[in-house]
């Protein structure tokens, strides 16, 4: 088992030519959605059919007049299954159930909205990721979103889709490169979140299961 170093290839090369809703697709602002890096956008450009669901009615109603086809939602409590009896056949569900504070809720959600044989592709941080242990160290806590309420591990991912109706299928481990993110402003910045980035991959070359993040693809059970 070995590591991932990108995650947005991996989740559009997963959608090419399928019926797709990406959960929580608006990425916080509007702004974001302008910017060529937003997955949704790309995810138009590969998937035969693309539907997007999110709660920040404001945001997706200004897109909707713009012709995107996004509905507003709560991911913990949501049914379009009235609009789209045949399902999905890929539902993404990147950096969400970290937010969440029902995340049973969410998946079960997402169990009943899998077309027969479509996976969810779930990606969110790994509790034992060993840049964790780094953040822990230089700054004596882990450095995450204010907005994070959970963080999983693979054992507790697994039963946790288990008892909401879903089979996890595969993991992949990823360990993404930072220093180019806008978040690092100065050059000091980037150059300690590449050696961060360089610290976790010898690591993660150890163990796979030290990698910071994971990819989760599950079936309905």
């Amino acid at each position: 088992m070995s590591f991932r170093t990108e995650k947005d290839q991996f989740i559009l090369d997963r959608c090419r030519g399928k019926r797709v809703l990406d959960v929580g697709c608006v990425n916080h602002t509007l702004e974001a959605t302008l910017l060529p890096d937003w997955r949704h956008g790309q995810l138009k450009e590969v998937a035969s059919e693309l539907t997007g669901l999110d709660y920040n009615a404001e945001v997706v109603n200004q897109l909707r007049e713009k012709g995107w086809n996004i509905l507003v939602g709560d991911a913990q409590n949501f049914d379009i299954r009235d609009k789209y009896p045949g399902g999905f056949e890929v539902i993404v569900a990147s950096e969400i159930i970290e937010h969440l504070p029902n995340p049973g809720s969410f998946l079960v959600c997402l169990q009943k909205h899998l077309a027969p044989g479509g996976v969810v592709l779930l990606t969110t941080p790994h509790a034992y990721g060993f840049g964790f242990f780094l953040e822990i160290l230089v700054f004596g806590e882990e450095v995450i979103n204010d907005d994070h309420v959970s963080t999983f591990s693979r054992k507790n991912m697994y039963w946790l889709m288990k008892k909401s109706g879903l089979q996890v299928k595969e993991y992949i481990w990823l360990i993404q490169d930072s220093s180019s993110m806008a978040m690092h402003k100065t050059t000091c910045a980037r150059v300690a979140a590449k050696i961060f980035f360089w610290l976790q991959c010898i690591a993660a070359t150890l163990r796979p299961g030290f990698s910071k993040e994971m990819i989760v693809i599950a079936e309905s059970a």
